[in-house]
């Protein structure tokens, strides 16, 4: 053997003793790895089953709360119209008060002028009539004076008697408009009462659902980290099986390394991105419902960036940026407001739409014309019903009660897709 064979052979055989030594580990690495991994698919089959679960008593429990936020809307509806009713009777009152005032004046200006009348004629007496009897020349004459007299105290009778009437009319109506008013009251705490009954049902309703939602949530999570755990072993075994690829390489380059110098592999490090991360929803500036100058009749895509927004607040999300969940992104805009507020719309249109609609709450559409919709969610009452038309500017619904969470979810979309509102609402 020549001099420079011996060093060769003695650095082959000390890699193939090397390569010997590492088959066994990376089989076990595999073989704990494949293990692993049959035990994250069965934990995973668990997780996804009670997962399912969750997912069916959520969806009960939105149906549930979907109920209530209709019933409640419902009773807020009928409120807003017996309190509408009630100021039109109490205006009705006041107006029949007013010419029940004027009435009286009336009767005590007659009453004052037959006091006089009569007051006259008994100071007078007979000696009056008589002497006009007894000084009267011409019969006739003397029929039409006594006939006169008493035309003019038949008259006044019947003047007083009207305004009698007229007091006991507006009497009998202002006792009737009383009444009414009255009942309307009655009216209105039962539905006060029965308001903040099913306001206290959808409360609790929507406490059982946010529990639901987190636990559908923390079963999400799970599933996600299950799945990433999942990922990662199998780029494991990947690398594992790559490992090995590469020792058999090596072990036959080892081999050759006996007649031949080995030469090292070239490789590159694989860099591993990182995951990208989500914008956060940044509170935005304030806007405003104040209504713009607009010509009648005029089209919504003439309005680009001259319409008012329903309401005035800040907005706490804006359109395009990622929602809670990082897996969507915002529609529309969320608008914080006052519950209660009164929500507007921002053109004219036809309601087409005015019911509960899934994670939007009490949902209000409005047809704009020209392929135009404006979407109004989170509510707590509805004023107009579908195929009712409205002015820009008219209310339609009114800001539900989130908690700290308060506002207006709002929506513009051109034949089906969304909008940016910011870019047509310059308020």
């Amino acid at each position: 053997m020549p001099p420079l064979s011996k060093p060769l052979s003695a650095i082959g055989l000390c890699v193939l003793a090397l390569l010997a030594g590492t088959a066994p580990v990376a089989a076990d690495d595999a073989a704990q790895a494949k293990s692993r991994l049959e035990r994250l698919g069965d934990e995973l089959g668990q997780v996804l089953g009670t997962l399912r679960q969750r997912l069916v008593e959520r969806d009960s429990l939105r149906s549930r709360l979907a109920e209530a936020d209709r019933q409640v809307a419902q009773v807020n509806t009928r409120l807003i119209e017996t309190e509408r009713r009630s100021a039109a009777l109490q205006r009705n009152l006041d107006e029949l008060r007013a010419q029940q005032a004027q009435a009286r004046a009336r009767l005590d200006v007659q009453r004052q002028a037959l006091a006089r009348s009569l007051a006259l004629a008994a100071r007078s007496g007979n000696a009056d009539r008589l002497k006009l009897l007894l000084n009267q020349q011409d019969p006739a004459a003397l029929t039409r004076q006594l006939r006169y007299q008493r035309a003019v105290a038949d008259a006044q009778a019947a003047r007083l008697g009207d305004l009698r009437r007229q007091l006991d009319a507006f009497q009998e109506r202002d006792a009737q408009i009383a009444a009414d008013v009255a009942a309307l009251a009655d009216q209105q705490g039962d539905l006060q009462q029965q308001r903040t009954k099913l306001a206290a049902l959808r409360e609790e309703r929507k406490s059982l659902l946010a529990r639901a939602e987190s636990d559908v949530n923390r079963g999400e999570q799970r599933v996600r980290a299950i799945e990433q755990d999942q990922r990662e072993l199998k780029d494991l075994l990947t690398g594992i099986a790559r490992r090995e690829a590469r020792a058999r390489e090596r072990e036959q380059q080892a081999q050759a390394a006996v007649e031949k110098a080995p030469k090292a592999p070239a490789g590159a490090p694989s860099a591993r991105l990182p995951p990208a991360g989500k914008s956060p929803d940044s509170a935005g500036p304030p806007v405003s419902a104040t209504p713009t100058p607009s010509l009648p009749g005029e089209r919504f895509s003439a309005r680009r960036s001259r319409l008012p927004w329903p309401i005035s607040g800040q907005l706490k999300a804006r359109f395009g940026t990622t929602r809670e969940s990082g897996r969507t992104r915002w529609d529309g805009v969320v608008i914080a407001a006052r519950p209660g507020s009164t929500v507007r719309s921002i053109h004219a249109g036809k309601v087409v739409y005015a019911d509960v609609l899934g994670g939007y709450g009490l949902l209000v559409i409005v047809d704009h014309g020209e392929g135009y919709l404006s979407l109004y969610g989170y509510n707590d009452a509805i004023l107009k019903r579908p195929g009712q038309r409205v002015a820009a500017g008219e209310p339609i619904a009114s800001v539900g009660d989130r908690g700290n969470a308060s506002g207006v979810y709002f929506e513009i979309r051109h034949r089906g897709r969304p909008v940016n509102p910011s870019a047509w609402c310059g308020g």
